[in-house]
């Protein structure tokens, strides 16, 4: 089913709010992971507020479809959306890093709401998401699974055996979406993360792929409906991503190593988007 103009309008919409908080707490923590977490944004806000069934109200309601995130510097992305969703309140955004605060720069599903398991080094979420799907599969539990992987992780060992674990086991509850920056490998440069070769070699393993858009709402909920469609066949979403996306002058950038913003980047990332928010309005009025 296809998504109407007011839902494609809404995820938008939604999107913005999402970044201006990502930008606001990383702002207040001086956090540098500001521009993967802004990359991230389009994708969990069509999981998390068009295609995963879950229930805030019921963190742990078996049923639930469940997220595990592997790229732990997204975790500001993973908390904002969380807090829109309403598995905690939005305030407790402000106090993401500080002592006994309840949001972390690890993630950890024993103190926050909505987390389904903790930060992990390089390489091993999609281990524990092949374990999530196949107790779910044991269990008779009708859950999707979905294991988000950065960039960097394709170039890990560990995530190709997985691959292929996952691939044996036939876990068709499963997709992983591996996030790609979308730009031309530079020469001399390991291309695997780039989109087309990171899909050859999911299906060299015997998995499903789909390439698509990591900002384009439409293009991410439809191949986020392919999830579960083949029962005994593992999903991957390659998503193409620019990082610092929202924000022109981290886009420009392309990719750098993370600095940590100061008032004055806050302020023009927060008007930038307001103008970029009232700009949807608009169109969403006419």
């Amino acid at each position: 089913m296809r998504m109407d103009r007011n839902q494609i309008l809404e995820l938008k919409k939604t999107a913005i709010e999402v970044r201006k908080d990502v930008v606001r707490m990383t702002g207040l923590s001086r956090a540098s992971n500001l521009g993967v977490s802004l990359a991230v944004v389009d994708v969990l806000t069509v999981l998390y507020f068009y295609s995963l069934s879950l229930n805030p109200d019921d963190p742990k309601w078996p049923e639930r479809d469940r997220l595990i995130l592997g790229k732990s510097d997204a975790a500001p992305a993973l908390y904002a959306i969380l807090a829109r969703k309403g598995f905690f309140d939005r305030e407790e955004l402000w106090s993401y890093r500080r002592l006994g605060a309840m949001l972390q720069g690890t993630l950890d599903p024993r103190r926050t709401p909505g987390v389904e398991a903790p930060g992990s080094g390089p390489g091993l979420c999609l281990g524990i998401a092949n374990g999530v799907a196949a107790a779910c599969r044991a269990d008779h539990i009708q859950a999707r699974v979905f294991c988000f992987i950065g960039d960097d992780e394709l170039r890990e060992g560990s995530i190709w055996e997985s691959v292929q674990t996952a691939s044996t086991l036939r876990l068709g509850n499963l997709t992983a979406v591996a996030e790609v920056y979308d730009r031309e490998p530079e020469e001399g440069e390991d291309d695997l993360g780039f989109p087309k070769k990171a899909a050859l070699r999911f299906e060299a393993f015997g998995w499903k792929t789909v390439v698509c858009d990591g900002h384009n709402v439409e293009s991410l909920a439809e191949a986020f409906s392919l999830c579960g469609l083949q029962k005994e066949t593992p999903l991957a979403v390659i998503a193409k991503t620019r990082w610092g996306k929202g924000i022109s002058s981290l886009e420009k950038k392309n990719y750098q190593a993370p600095i940590a913003p100061n008032r004055e980047r806050v302020e023009n990332a927060l008007l930038e988007l307001e103008k970029e928010g009232k700009r949807l309005a608009e169109e969403k009025q006419g």
